[in-house]
């Protein structure tokens, strides 16, 4: 379970990085609502990205850039 909650982290935690970098470079962003779009639009990008190269190009990219480093996939058990 580790590993499904921290590939879910790790994309939004970019997001919102990327939203505190570009105001804090002075990118004039109205407060709010804006915000959290571009974090979540940013973020979303960022997963989808990642997973086509881990898809299409090495597994290695889902594991450092999703995964921290972590070994496999998210495995769920039926419940």
């Amino acid at each position: 379970m580790l590993t499904s909650i921290v590939r879910t982290l790790v994309p939004l935690i970019v997001g919102a990085l990327t939203t505190w970098a570009a105001t804090y470079l002075g990118v004039d962003l109205p407060t709010g609502a804006l915000e959290e779009v571009v974090t979540v639009l940013v973020a979303a990008v960022y997963y989808t990205v990642v997973r086509l190269l881990e898809e299409h190009v090495s597994p290695v990219f889902g594991r450092v850039l999703l995964g921290l480093g972590l070994r496999g996939r998210p495995k769920y058990d039926p419940a």
